[in-house]
């Protein structure tokens, strides 16, 4: 039994010992304090800017693709009052991109119940871009079809961050087999 209480001394002392050094002093100090200490804030603070820099490009990742998944909505619901109008219309009709006829593209999309505002604004995608809409052409010049792009993400179209639409296609990404020209596309969308 003496044994027992000569080891409780024992640690009692080496706790004391441990106290006098600079470590013990902290951890006993760290245990009185009611605040933080500056060091202990800036370890906060780099655990959260290294969390952050993990998982913002994750985040834009999902963002972007939810972003793809709206615009191909959209472009669906276009697709069907396209189709719509064809089916009413006659086969191989197609909306104009020429805004001065009755069969304008805005004004069909917009009696198909699609906010078309007209104007320079069209529809924007998901990005703020317009959406184009351009009639694809055979090699005698015969309208074919039609489609719609939203240039994705970096604005531009006829590239892999398409989403886009044909008569033929479900909405989809990538790069579209049809090119279209910016120029005369993006009137329509004016």
């Amino acid at each position: 039994m003496g044994k027992l209480f000569r080891r409780a001394d024992t640690e009692k002392r080496e706790v004391k010992d441990v106290e006098r050094t600079w470590f013990g002093r902290m951890v006993k100090n760290v245990h009185n304090n009611k605040g933080f200490t500056l060091v202990e804030l800036l370890v906060v603070v780099a655990i959260i800017a290294i969390l952050a820099a993990v998982l913002v490009p994750r985040l834009l990742g999902y963002t972007d693709r939810a972003r793809q998944a709206r615009a191909m909505s959209d472009l669906g619901t276009m697709k069907t009052v396209i189709e719509t109008y064809t089916a009413d219309e006659g086969q191989g009709v197609y909306p104009s991109k020429d805004n001065t006829t009755d069969n304008y593209v805005g004004k069909v999309l917009k009696d198909g119940g699609i906010n078309w505002t007209g104007g320079t604004d069209g529809i924007k995608d998901p990005w703020g871009h317009p959406y184009y809409y351009d009639l694809v052409k055979d090699s005698n010049g015969n309208v074919t079809g039609y489609i719609i792009i939203s240039p994705g993400k970096d604005g531009q179209p006829n590239n892999s961050d398409d989403v886009y639409t044909t008569d033929s296609v479900q909405p989809t990404v990538g790069q579209p087999a049809t090119t279209i020209d910016q120029t005369s596309a993006a009137a329509s969308a004016q």
